[in-house]
């Protein structure tokens, strides 16, 4: 016999069951409905021990759900069911980030040319450091290069090169090495800066045009 087949049968049984109880009892007394690890449903106005784990339902005189309580997660569903939360956390934070970057982004630049101004002031300062480098680099380099001749020369004649020569020969290249790796990074920080510009820029006109949307409909 199917669940349906039994359904009125044991509302019957079940309500004529309560109606024979006290008040009070009745009050105490409920029906659920409960599902087995085997797909069973099952009639009962008291949740065994074995359904502590099923999905279950608190029914009410009319056989209508009033309360529903999930079945337990397996170990490897509850691991599935946790990263999934976790992954939508991170979704939720990374969008509130967003939302806050872009109110931030409109509300500092009222006008694309007021975002460009902002950008040129940043390559300006970075260019600039670049230029700086250069000609440190080639002033360090001529004067390695003239140590370096020197040293040659005292070679070629026979002489050694004294302590103090080699000493400015290795400080010399020392700070050529430091200055190539001060103009590397700045470089650096410059195409970070051109990414940075592009991808802000391509933002702050989405979110221009969706101002400008909205403002058209509102108006309309």
């Amino acid at each position: 016999m199917t669940p349906s087949i039994r359904l009125p049968l044991v509302f019957a049984l079940l309500a004529f069951a309560l109606a024979t109880l006290s008040p009070d009892a009745q009050a105490q007394r409920k029906l659920y409905r409960w599902t087995d690890a085997e797909g069973k449903v099952h009639y009962t106005d008291s949740l065994p021990a074995e359904a502590v784990q099923d999905k279950q339902e608190e029914l009410n005189d009319l056989g209508m759900a009033v309360k529903t309580t999930e079945r337990a997660l397996t170990p490897e569903e509850k691991v599935a069911y946790d990263a999934e939360q976790a992954r939508l956390a991170t979704e939720r934070a990374a969008a509130e980030e967003q939302a806050k970057m872009d109110s931030v982004l409109i509300g500092s630049y009222p006008t694309e040319a007021d975002l460009e101004r902002a950008y040129r002031e940043r390559f300006d300062l970075i260019e600039q450091s670049i230029v700086s480098a250069q000609v440190g680099i080639r002033s360090q380099e001529k004067s390695l290069g003239e140590l370096l001749e020197h040293a040659a020369d005292l070679e070629r004649n026979g002489k050694p090169v004294p302590v103090a020569v080699r000493d400015s020969i290795k400080l010399a290249r020392s700070q050529v090495d430091e200055q190539r790796g001060y103009l590397q990074k700045r470089e650096n920080e410059k195409k970070l800066l051109t990414d940075e510009h592009e991808k802000t820029l391509s933002r702050y006109r989405e979110l221009k045009a969706a101002e400008a949307e909205k403002a058209a409909e509102r108006s309309s």
